[in-house]
């Protein structure tokens, strides 16, 4: 299992453990899901690669992971966090100050 799988695995298990116990073999689900992370990753990667210009190589090489960065983000949000229930307080709307806050 490659690193995106385990964090997949690590992620269900922490933030939606029912769903993860209904999974009948998570080895080989979360090590087919990181091969897909993983392909997307570098899909997405190449496609926001800018194309090399007049900068200075290590400049460029930063372009680069910065690239490789936001498509790993990306990818993890609609292959991972997308599926997970939303936590109580991320659903909650803040208003203002609680009623039991003094002012």
């Amino acid at each position: 299992m490659n690193e995106h799988g385990r964090h997949a695995m690590e992620t269900m298990k922490n933030h939606d453990p029912e769903t993860y116990a209904q999974i009948a073999d998570p080895e080989t689900y979360f090590s087919n899901l990181g091969r897909q992370i993983q392909d997307q990753i570098w899909s997405l990667s190449e496609d926001m690669i800018p194309m090399r210009g007049q900068e200075e190589p290590m400049e460029f090489i930063g372009m680069v992971n910065m690239a490789k960065l936001r498509a790993r983000g990306k990818v993890y949000q609609e292959m991972i966090y997308d599926s997970l229930p939303k936590e109580a307080e991320e659903m909650e709307p803040a208003y203002g100050p609680q009623e039991d806050e003094e002012n």
